[in-house]
């Protein structure tokens, strides 16, 4: 049970929050954007539990109470989170939504409805959640959690108290993983370097073993084959849409390294612990094919969020990373 008082980082969102439960100045819509695993919808749950606490304290939940441990075991009647179905929020789950608290709270004061993944809502469904925003009912609040707030319509995001969940600092992934999963710093350093600012990734990372990094690199190796070769390694590398997301980002903070190899001489680093295969691969790639490989990265992540097909996109990405760039020195020359 997280409370809003244990959140790493957002300091200012949360004691926006805390302060509104305080003054009783609740917006009665929210938009929590930001960087997957972050912490938005763990904060959405504990103002939630927060606004539907018994015994509240100083604007968070006191974590003990029958409110606040029916909503962190998803059985408060007043609470519930709406996620995608399949690909997309649909407008039956917006309806049902606006149904649902039509007849006000079943205990105390406010009723709260999460929308994860809101930027995925169809046009038919946004349109609805628009019109639900633009008629609020009294103690209806309704929080919106997305990664991708510019994929939202402007006039729901007008209609929005929009906080903006940043990516968290190394020290500060250290000290949630720590806290989480109960392990030494020592353990937890790596996961924190290649997160990039997010404790879902971090926390996913360290209990995968930095597993993520070593496919990378050796999705990286395996790229000069023939055409049937990378053909076959985009096979064998697409799985779930969120992995394989995870894998490219691997893969651009390995070529990142080989840059700050080729640039720093070894500096910064954040696979400080592999520099022989660092340096291996800075023999194979100039900085300015790198940059052209980060960007091409980049598309496909945009691409595979936009509900690309997985296979279909990672075989486009690896041809055209394994093309026969004059500046692309053949890695057989270092393997």
């Amino acid at each position: 049970m997280i409370l809003l008082r244990d959140i790493i980082g957002h300091d200012d969102i949360i004691k926006n929050l805390r302060g509104a439960l305080v003054s009783e100045r609740v917006s009665h819509a929210y938009l929590f954007s930001g960087p997957r695993g972050v912490g938005k919808i763990t904060a959405a749950m504990a103002f939630a539990a927060a606004l539907k606490c018994q015994r509240p304290v100083e604007g968070d939940g006191c974590g003990e109470c029958d409110g606040c441990r029916r909503v962190f075991r998803d059985l408060h009647p007043d609470v519930s989170v709406i996620n995608p179905e399949g690909s997309s929020v649909k407008i039956s789950q917006i309806r049902q939504l606006s149904a649902s608290v039509q007849m006000g709270p079943a205990t105390g004061r406010w009723t709260v409805r999460i929308v994860d993944g809101a930027d995925l809502m169809t046009v038919e469904a946004a349109n609805s959640m628009l019109k639900t925003l633009e008629e609020p009912l009294p103690g209806v609040i309704i929080i919106l959690v997305s990664a991708r707030p510019q994929a939202l319509l402007p006039t729901i995001i007008s209609r929005c108290q929009h906080m903006y969940f940043r990516p968290l600092l190394k020290y500060q992934l250290v000290q949630g993983m720590i806290r989480i999963a109960g392990v030494p710093e020592e353990e937890v350093l790596m996961a924190a370097s290649l997160a990039g600012g997010s404790l879902g990734k971090a926390l996913s990372l360290l209990s995968g073993g930095i597993s993520a990094r070593d496919r990378a690199y050796e999705v990286i190796r395996r790229l000069n084959g023939t055409v049937e070769e990378v053909l076959a390694l985009a096979g064998e590398t697409a799985g779930k849409r969120e992995d394989v997301l995870v894998l490219l980002e691997m893969i651009i903070v390995w070529f990142r390294d080989v840059m700050l190899y080729n640039e720093t001489d070894g500096r910064h680093l954040i696979n400080w612990d592999r520099g022989n295969e660092t340096e291996g691969l800075a023999g194979c790639f100039t900085t300015g094919r790198i940059v052209e490989i980060i960007n091409d990265i980049e598309r496909a992540k945009g691409a595979l969020a936009a509900s690309a097909n997985v296979q279909i996109a990672l075989e486009a990405l690896f041809l055209r990373l394994a093309g026969k760039d004059p500046d692309v020195v053949r890695l057989e020359e270092v393997f």
